[in-house]
């Protein structure tokens, strides 16, 4: 979780936390159960990580928050 740390306190992390905050990531957030995401990847499972990110970019709201993670981060 270093690198989550980093992540929301580097130059973009306000904005970061901002987008985490709003009530479609927190919805989307719930299409994921946190002991399947920590099994997976302290198991290094990767295949189920990228299955739970791509049930999260299925959705319209999915690809919105990324399309605004990825906006969030090129802005500086």
């Amino acid at each position: 979780m270093q690198d989550m740390k980093a992540l929301f306190e580097g130059k973009n992390g306000e904005k970061l936390r901002a987008l985490a905050e709003t009530p479609e990531a927190k919805a989307l957030g719930a299409l994921i159960d946190p002991a399947e995401m920590e099994k997976a990847a302290r198991g290094g499972d990767a295949a189920a990580l990228q299955e739970m990110l791509q049930r999260i970019l299925s959705t319209p709201q999915g690809k919105k928050l990324a399309q605004d993670v990825s906006g969030a981060m090129k802005k500086k």
